[in-house]
This record gives C-alpha cells, structure tokens and sequence, in this order.
C-alpha cells in the first residue's frame, strides 16, 4: 500500500515532475523524473524491510544489536535500508545495474533520505521545515515572485502547486509524500482504516509485553491492561496527521482527494470520542 500511494503522489499527485531537483539527470527532465520516481518507488518497497515489530526506543534499552550496530540512530529505518540495498545488489537481484554510476549514487541518496524520513521521531522537525519552507514560498509570490508556484491543473490555473528550486527542496516535499503513503491507510474506507489500526494496537501491545517479560517500563499506548492507540485517534490525527496531509495538500492540490479521505476518517473519530477532540483540536 505504501509503494500503491506513493506511485499516485508521483503521478496523479504531480510530485514526479515538480521533484526532478531531488535527482537530477544533465540536461534530460525525462530522465530526472524517472530517477525521481524509481527513487521513491524503491524507497517504499524497503522502507520496512525485516521490520521486527517493535520500535526504536525498544531496540536501544534492549541493547539490540541493530542499535548496537548503528550506535542507537535509527536503528530500525538503517537496517531497512542496509538490509534491502544488501539484497539489491546480489547480481541475480540488482535491476538497477545498468544505470550510470553517478545516476545511482544520486538514487540511493534520495532513497536513504527517504527511508529516513519514515522515523516518527523526526516528524515534528520535518513538518517544522516543511511549513517554514511553505510559508517562505507564500511570501515570494505574495511579493509578486510567482516562479515558486506553478498551476497544478491546466482546467484550474487557481490550483497551484509548490515549485522546488534546489535539491534539498524537492527532498524534503518527497519526505512529507512518503510520509503520508507510509500512513496510507489513514485514507482507506473507515472499515478498512479500522482494520489496520486493530493491527498496529496488537502490534504495540505484543511489544508492550515484551517490555514486561523484561522488567522494563511499558511504552505510552502499549500496556494491553490499559487503553491503546485506538483510544486516542482524536489527538493522533490532530496533532500529527493532519498537519501532516494539510501540508502536502497544500503544497500538491491535486493530492486533496487524499487528504479530503483522511479527514473523513477523522470525522469518525471524533464521532465516536467527542470529548477527546475538545480536548485536542489545534
């Protein structure tokens, strides 16, 4: 599903050709969005590789060795992508051979930035940039610098799209977008979004029982004796997914249908705990 939402933003969404800055290919756009995509493709296939279930904080209070090996930064996002680059360039795997040797130096840079990017732990500092990068941009085109938007749907000129001027631009907007394909089912039908929250609040239980065999504390929403994740959607959507899909909407219109579904879900929510979104509307 993340590799199926992030092949949209890339194409429905436009982010393929506004993000060409993020690998760019000498003078050839063509080429630059098809690294760009390739890129981000890649970077959703691996993004979760030989995922074990349980959190960073978990694998360094543990001492896991992953967290050992990467010295307890980001344990879990390096090993994806060491993991899944390890398979790729197997010589009976490695579909990637035949690109130029700067090309894919440039590639495997976006696709370590992106997988990055997928740390909840980083997410307030990168939606922070992101929106002061936003808001910077917004004041350009009020001052009459309109280079810095471009009209996202030649029927709706007044839909404009944010432009990528430099490499570390067009990354950061491609960080937000995997972002949101990584929380794609924020956007499913409610069922379905019901389905994968039943999953990821049995995720954090087994976790949490882990951390008791263990003698450790139990991590916020992880105790099974005590309300989970599924009891504070409310201030979760508030507080990160909104900003969040407001952002990109804001940034890529012709990704509103998306964000338009995630507010659904929020509505059937707040339905369902009315008191929890008095508490947490921003």
């Amino acid at each position: 599903s993340v590799m199926h939402l992030m092949h949209m933003l890339l194409t429905h969404g436009g982010l393929a050709s506004t993000c060409v800055h993020a690998c760019s290919v000498a003078n050839c756009k063509k080429s630059s969005e098809q690294l760009v995509t390739m890129a981000c493709l890649v970077a959703a296939a691996m993004h979760d590789v030989e995922h074990r279930g349980v959190d960073n904080g978990f694998l360094v209070k543990t001492l896991d060795e992953r967290a050992l090996r990467y010295n307890d930064q980001q344990p879990n996002e390096q090993h994806h992508a060491a993991a899944a680059f390890a398979v790729l360039l197997r010589p009976e795997c490695n579909f990637l051979r035949e690109l130029q040797d700067a090309d894919f130096c440039n590639l495997r840079s976006l696709v370590l930035n992106l997988v990055a990017a997928t740390d909840m732990a980083r997410h307030r500092s990168l939606i922070e940039t992101f929106k002061g990068m936003l808001d910077t941009a917004a004041s350009s085109v009020a001052a009459g610098e309109h280079s810095r938007y471009t009209a996202s749907n030649a029927r709706h000129p007044s839909s404009m799209a944010f432009k990528p001027t430099t490499q570390e631009e067009a990354k950061l907007l491609l960080c937000v977008a995997i972002k949101c394909a990584d929380l794609g089912h924020l956007t499913l039908s409610w069922d379905h979004h019901l389905t994968w929250v039943e999953r990821l609040e049995a995720e954090f239980f087994a976790q949490g029982d882990q951390e008791k065999a263990r003698g450790l504390p139990v991590s916020i929403f992880m105790d099974r004796d005590k309300p989970g994740a599924s009891s504070e959607q409310v201030g979760f959507f508030n507080f990160i997914v909104l900003p969040l899909f407001r952002s990109l909407g804001q940034a890529a219109p012709l990704a509103t249908p998306m964000v338009d579904a995630v507010e659904e879900n929020y509505r059937c929510w707040v339905s369902m705990h009315p008191a929890s979104q008095r508490r947490t509307t921003v």
